[in-house]
């Protein structure tokens, strides 16, 4: 008997082909989505990796990589400037980048002269005088008299200049624009206000400090203004406000253009929001503050060691009123910078850098008597301002 095969039909051929390519297509697919897994992967790894070894990496000398000569005088006071340094004085101010040229030079009389500044900005005004000179990033001079005495202001990159004036029966807030027009005036009175402390001012806020002093009773204030749409829609433009009893607030500062850090006597508060700021940390303070310091992510706090190790305490704050960490040391210190992930505690003939962890990377004298240091964009790179020189340094 005949054996009769069954050859498959062209419609089982081509069910068959397109099986095998759909399956191939889902092992190419397939076999793309390991490949980039494991490259992610192996990136992460590296990135790690790297991040771990700077993170813990010490720091054992400091190599000079560039020295400029300058005329020193004594008189001068110094300011950090996002890599650059300004230098000012009762006779006028300069910006000096860091190979000592000269970006600019702008001359004045004042008695007290006191420097605000912001990336794009740098206002000098005379204390108790009514004079305030702006001067923008290439030079330029704009000239502000309030008319009244100053007791405080700042300047926005924005170039709004806000400051708290004096007479003799009220206090004003008022805001100026970088031509020196008035373009908002805040009659501050104990009754109402409360007496303004200090001021801040980013984009479309502006945030006041007011000291409240009622039947003895007394308590500060953190008001926030919008000048914006936003403030069109409430009572005196206060977009938000909060009150501290027992409490004196003499520092508000913007650290970015969203983030406003606040320090009372007793307590460290930081606000978010570019429309209407409100409070994300109040954290209570137990012991007595020396000083404050700050980046644009990080907030350290100084005091005394209560523990009686050693002599002094910094304790390092996040922009969301996390405490990252702490640092005890003995060093009596000129000034510290925040900048870059790293804390650098100097004065001028010492200094120690540490991590926002509190872990220490460096801690040793210089050869030669530092008078002021500058920071610039990279966390090994600083500007030290020396008697008769300012070098470019690199801590390796």
């Amino acid at each position: 008997m005949a054996t009769i095969s069954r050859f498959p039909s062209k419609g089982e051929d081509s069910d068959q082909e397109n099986m095998n390519f759909s399956q191939k297509l889902h092992l190419h697919k397939l076999r793309n989505i390991v490949v980039v897994l494991v490259c992610v992967s192996v990136i992460v790894l590296i990135v790690t990796f790297l991040l771990v070894y700077y993170k813990n990496r010490l720091y054992t000398k400091i190599t000079v990589t560039n020295s400029v000569d300058r005329v020193s005088i004594e008189t001068n006071s110094y300011v950090n400037n996002y890599g650059s340094i300004i230098v000012y004085s009762k006779d006028g101010v300069s910006c000096i980048n860091e190979k000592g040229n000269m970006i600019w030079n702008m001359t004045y009389e004042m008695q007290n002269p006191m420097l605000k500044r912001s990336s794009e900005y740098i206002g000098v005004g005379d204390y108790d005088g009514h004079k305030i000179y702006v001067v923008d990033s290439v030079g330029t001079v704009n000239e502000i008299d309030t008319t009244l005495p100053i007791r405080d202001f700042s300047v926005s990159k924005e170039g709004l200049i806000a400051a708290i004036l004096e007479d003799s029966t009220n206090s004003w807030v008022n805001v100026y624009n970088v031509k020196g027009e008035k373009i908002v005036e805040i009659k501050a009175t104990m009754s109402k206000t409360g007496y303004p402390l200090c001021v801040a001012i980013s984009g479309e806020v502006m945030a006041v400090s007011y000291l409240h002093v009622d039947s003895d009773v007394m308590k500060s204030g953190v008001t926030f203004y919008n000048f914006g749409g936003v403030g069109e829609n409430v009572t005196d433009r206060i977009v938000s406000s909060y009150e501290y009893p027992d409490a004196v607030v003499p520092t508000v500062d913007f650290m970015d253009a969203d983030t406003l850090m606040a320090l009372a006597d007793n307590r460290l508060m930081f606000y978010e929001g570019s429309k209407i700021p409100k409070s994300t940390a109040d954290i209570l303070l137990s012991d007595s503050i020396l000083g404050v310091y700050y980046g644009k992510n990080n907030v350290c706090l100084v005091g005394y060691d209560s523990s009686g190790e050693d002599k002094y305490r910094i304790d390092i704050y996040d922009t969301k009123g996390r405490k990252t960490g702490s640092y005890r040391y003995n060093m009596d210190f000129k000034d510290i910078l925040v900048s870059n992930g790293q804390v650098l505690i100097y004065n001028e003939g010492q200094c120690i850098i540490v991590d926002t962890d509190g872990n220490e990377k460096y801690n040793d004298l210089f050869e030669d008597p530092v008078l002021f240091i500058a920071t610039t964009d990279s966390a090994k790179k600083y500007l030290f301002v020396k008697e008769m020189s300012i070098d470019t340094v690199r801590f390796e």
